[in-house]
């Protein structure tokens, strides 16, 4: 569970890319059985880690990630994303299939997951070029696949240690957050640079404490953590659209599927219509709570506002949004009595 603090400090001290010798890269493509050879090789770009996109001359494509930030990327990190893409392949959805990995860096001097490439189109563009009808059938096609994916059961919240059955911290999500962006990380940056007011700061954290027993007892579910419309892929088949896939692996765990709703719903950097809403609505099978929704929007927000997840969005886009959805966090704090 990322925090605004870390988001900020790894954005300061982003490790200078590693240099991979492509004889590395092949190597680890034939102990995973890959035998065509490589066309090229994109120029890698570095988040949490270090991507390189790998071209076959059959036409193939592999994406190859490799941890260059131990803080960010430790064992459990690996194995995560391992278990992560097997959960979602039992539900029917072709998450690309992990062809190897390694959880540590005996080997080659560090940790890495290969993978097949992403299949289809990142939602964010195929919403854009999309009309009116497209998009609600975008939409119904997002509440088909988190409902699979919700309709995984777990008996406690957080996030796994490598072994989905293996807690790592001792912490329920709702007080990490509370501590963590609640009354630290977002919601403080953002009153300290008076893009909320004090009296909405003070509101926001009066209604997690008053609904923090309630949020801790709500059922738990696989969940994403970071459905933005920019981590899911789209295909289209025959005028339909279905989930291909979703990038931030490693943010899946252990929560309440309200907290996915909320983004689904009110997705950051993104205005949807009603009908939209609707439509994810309408496929989607697990019953809605409005309490918990309006809670995890508010926290959602705030992390989006703050600039933690990073958006692909033009600042001058970025800035209008966040200043309309000051406007957002009222509403649903009045919704929730606060």
């Amino acid at each position: 569970m990322f925090t605004r603090e870390k988001i900020m400090e790894n954005m300061i001290l982003r490790p200078n890319i590693k240099k991979i010798d492509k004889e590395v890269i092949k190597r680890i493509l034939l102990e995973a059985g890959i035998k065509n050879n490589i066309s090229h090789i994109d120029e890698p770009n570095v988040w949490v880690m270090q991507s390189h996109r790998i071209y076959l001359t059959d036409g193939g494509r592999l994406l190859l990630k490799i941890g260059i930030n131990p803080d960010w990327t430790d064992s459990s990190t690996i194995l995560n994303q391992v278990k992560a893409t097997e959960l979602i392949n039992s539900t029917g959805i072709k998450q690309p299939k992990i062809l190897s990995f390694s959880e540590n860096e005996d080997k080659y001097g560090f940790k890495y997951i290969l993978s097949e490439s992403q299949r289809g189109t990142r939602f964010c563009d195929e919403y854009k070029k999309a009309s009116k009808n497209e998009r609600e059938k975008l939409y119904k096609s997002l509440g088909q696949a988190y409902s699979l994916i919700h309709n995984i059961k777990n008996k406690w919240s957080g996030v796994w240690d490598g072994d989905i059955h293996k807690k790592k911290y001792p912490i329920h999500p709702a007080d990490f957050y509370r501590n963590a962006e609640i009354y630290g990380g977002s919601n403080k940056h953002l009153v300290e640079s008076n893009i909320i007011s004090d009296n909405v700061f003070e509101r926001i954290c009066l209604a997690w404490d008053e609904n923090l027993s309630y949020l801790k007892q709500r059922p738990t579910s696989l969940i994403h953590i970071s459905p933005f419309p920019w981590s899911i892929y789209m295909i289209r088949e025959n005028e339909e659209y279905s989930v291909g896939g979703f990038s931030a692996l490693a943010d899946f765990m252990w929560w309440d599927p309200m907290s996915d709703v909320a983004h689904l719903i009110y997705p950051p950097y993104l205005n949807i219509t009603k009908e939209e809403q609707d439509a994810f609505i309408s496929e989607y099978d697990i019953p809605l709570d409005e309490r918990a929704i309006n809670l995890y929007m508010i926290l959602n927000r705030l992390c989006a506002m703050s600039g933690c997840y990073l958006a692909p969005v033009k600042s001058k886009e970025a800035n209008l949004w966040i200043h309309n959805e000051v406007k957002s966090i009222e509403k649903a704090l009045n919704k929730l009595g606060f």
